[in-house]
C-alpha cells in the first residue's frame, strides 16, 4: 500500500476513577461497533489524578506509535458514530491536526437551574494575566477556529505532540497551573502549550453530545421547564391520572 493510499488509523482513550457513565459506554460501543471506522485500540487510565492520568494517555499512546489519530472522550460524556464522523471527516493533520465537538458543563452543577456554558473557550486578558471565555452564544452548525476546550470530546493528530515537544520541550503535555484567580486546569493547560506552539485548534459546533451530570431536580426546574409560574386569573389546566383528555374548568 502506497503512503498515498494508506488510511488514518485511530484510537480511544478516557481516564475514569474506576466508575464511568453507563451511557458513555453505550455511546463508546456504538462508535466502535457502528462509524464504520476502524479503531486500532483502546487506551484506558484509572486514578482520580486527572492531570497525570492524562498524562500518561498522551505519553504511551504517541511514545508507543498506536494510530495517527487519537479520540479523547470523559467517562460522563455520551458520544455517537453520527457525532464522532462529523469530528472525523473534518480532521487534517495540517490544517484541522485538533477537532474539538462541544458538550457544556456548569460551575454550580448541584444547584438548581445550573447556567450551561460550552466548554469551548477564547483567551482573553484580565489585567496582568491571561484568562478563559467561554464562546457564548454558541454558533449554530459552524466549524469555527477556538483557542481551547475541554477533552471531553477531541480528535488529535500525533503531529500535535510532535510540535509541542519541539517548540516547548521538556514541560508536562497535562498539568494544573496558577492558584486561585489564575487557576487553570489540565485541559486549558495543554491548550495554552498548542497555542505556543502554533496549533490551530478548530471546533465543529454542530457536534454536540450530551455531558451525564448531577443536578438538583427541584420546583426551581419545574417551573423553567413549564414556563413559570401562572399569571393571576388565569384559567388552570387539570390533567386527571389516566386520562388523556384535557380538562378546563369554567
Amino acid at each position: 500500500m502506497t503512503e498515498e493510499t494508506k488510511q488514518d488509523t485511530v484510537a480511544i482513550a478516557w481516564c475514569d476513577n474506576g466508575l464511568v457513565d453507563g451511557k458513555f459506554m453505550q455511546g463508546v460501543a456504538d462508535v466502535l461497533l457502528k462509524s464504520g471506522i476502524q479503531f486500532e485500540t483502546s487506551i484506558r487510565s484509572g486514578g482520580n489524578q486527572i492531570a497525570r492520568q492524562r498524562e500518561h494517555v498522551i505519553r504511551y499512546w504517541y511514545e508507543k506509535n498506536l494510530s495517527d489519530w487519537l479520540l479523547w472522550v470523559d467517562s460522563d460524556v455520551v458520544i455517537s458514530p453520527e457525532k464522532f464522523l462529523r469530528l472525523w471527516n473534518k480532521k487534517d493533520k495540517d490544517k484541522h491536526p485538533i477537532v474539538t465537538g462541544v458538550y457544556f458543563t456548569s460551575k454550580t452543577p448541584e444547584e438548581p437551574l445550573m447556567i450551561p456554558s460550552p466548554t469551548v473557550f477564547e483567551f482573553v486578558e484580565k489585567g496582568d494575566t491571561i484568562g478563559i471565555m467561554p464562546v457564548h452564544p454558541l454558533p449554530d452548525d459552524k466549524f469555527i477556529k477556538v483557542h481551547a476546550a475541554g477533552m471531553g470530546f477531541v480528535l488529535m493528530h500525533r503531529s500535535v505532540v510532535e510540535k509541542i515537544i519541539k517548540n516547548v520541550p521538556h514541560v508536562p503535555m497535562f498539568a494544573e497551573a496558577g492558584s486561585e484567580k489564575t487557576f487553570i486546569g489540565e485541559d486549558i493547560y495543554f491548550f495554552s502549550l498548542c497555542g505556543k506552539a502554533g496549533i490551530e485548534v478548530w471546533c465543529d459546533t454542530g457536534a454536540t453530545v450530551p455531558h451525564m451530570k448531577r443536578f438538583s431536580f427541584d420546583e426551581h426546574y419545574y417551573k423553567a421547564f413549564f414556563g413559570g409560574v401562572e399569571k393571576k386569573n388565569e384559567k388552570k389546566i387539570i390533567v386527571p391520572q389516566g386520562a388523556g383528555k384535557l380538562i378546563t374548568p369554567k
